[in-house]
């Protein structure tokens, strides 16, 4: 990783950035541009943009290439790096990010999200006031709220539509009443886990702002779960970060896109297997994490209440709760979840076919409820 920064700094010559914003892309080149656009809007230009394509097979990389001669002649220099094969996950482009990034900040952006034209400059220089290792969001915004626009619609590439407040609608993950001004966390790691687990952290990587030096020296990465590889990557950040800010406002617009997943039965075991991947790799990458941290040897009813916070968020994820496990019979379901475990993880495949079943027992009695009370 070293190798490869200091290779471009030396060879190329780059005047070092104040922030390097790291874009994963894949097929999103009818999305790219309008990203870019939000970058090529900031108020601040002391940074870089480093995109990674993970094997796109549309023109998303010619796209991105296109828009080098405006950011040059802003200061700004763009960067593509090409996977030589798709990861299938968002943590692997972001890994490569992080090993070409220069900048002392890192942001994250996905390809079809944006920033808010005042974005880097706020965070950079509340992260300078506090010298802090993360700064987070609890709020965002989110492009037309819930009204469920298609992808096709072409307010999804409108700049006008889609910088426009009026079409904004604020998000929050916080339990709690947002932040009225920025706020020190200091480092006190039980109240941290507290408020992991009473859902007072929000997950995404997007929503957070990070010392680059930090995620360095830690070593902090992102697996390659297929899904919540942004879960261990923030909850290994929450562990060790010396100081945490919490904002007080949105700098992030997520731009909502279609799922288009199928709920057959075949696909349900399929999705199935997904899952349970994302379990076992989830689980393990939290025990990892969890290790190296003296705390969690001190007190563990705070490890398993980790564990535990992680299974039950993780089955309420829409692909993979009502339509995947409840259509796969009961006695078909545990040979399906201890074939994705090891050996030697009985007790836990056992504890999480107990989990889903307590879920579906719950599903099954809503659903009888509601079928009486519409015959009523």
């Amino acid at each position: 990783m070293a190798k490869i920064k200091h290779r471009r700094r030396e060879v190329v010559g780059d005047k070092i950035p104040l922030v390097s914003v790291i874009i994963p892309m894949y097929n999103a080149a009818k999305f790219i541009p309008q990203t870019l656009e939000s970058l090529a809007y900031q108020t601040m230009q002391d940074f870089e943009v480093v995109v990674v394509d993970d094997c796109s097979t549309d023109t998303g990389v010619e796209v991105v290439e296109g828009f080098k001669p405006r950011f040059d002649s802003q200061g700004v220099k763009l960067h593509v790096v090409k996977l030589p094969k798709n990861s299938g996950t968002p943590g692997l482009p972001r890994n490569v990010g992080i090993q070409m990034a220069c900048g002392k900040y890192i942001a994250f952006l996905d390809s079809d999200d944006l920033f808010i034209p005042t974005a880097l400059e706020e965070l950079t220089a509340l992260a300078e006031e506090y010298q802090a290792d993360m700064l987070h969001a609890d709020v965002w915004f989110k492009v037309w709220g819930d009204k469920g626009k298609s992808v096709d619609d072409p307010a999804f590439t409108d700049m006008n539509e889609l910088t426009n407040p009026k079409n904004f609608m604020l998000k929050s993950f916080r339990r709690r009443p947002p932040a009225q001004k920025p706020e020190l966390e200091e480092f006190d790691i039980a109240e941290r886990m507290r408020r992991w687990v009473n859902w007072e952290y929000y997950f995404a990587t997007w929503t957070s702002f990070y010392r680059r030096d930090f995620i360095i020296a830690n070593q902090i990465r992102f697996s390659d779960s297929p899904s919540s590889e942004d879960h261990f990557f923030k909850f290994n950040c929450v562990c060790l970060a010396n100081k945490i800010v919490r904002l007080a406002k949105p700098f992030y617009i997520v731009r909502p896109r279609a799922n288009s997943v199928s709920h057959t039965q075949l696909d349900a075991e399929k999705i199935l297997h997904k899952w349970i991947r994302v379990f076992s790799i989830g689980l393990n990458e939290l025990e990892r994490i969890m290790s190296g941290v003296k705390f969690f040897g001190e007190h563990p009813d705070y490890r398993y209440a980790v564990l535990d916070f992680f299974i039950n968020l993780t089955l309420e994820y829409p692909e993979c709760s009502v339509p995947v496990y409840a259509q796969i019979h009961p006695g078909a379901l545990y040979p399906l979840i201890k074939k994705d475990f090891s050996s030697d993880a009985e007790s836990l495949s056992a504890y999480l076919f107990g989990t889903m079943n307590i879920q579906r027992l719950q599903i099954m009695r809503l659903q009888q409820e509601l079928a009486k009370f519409h015959k009523q």
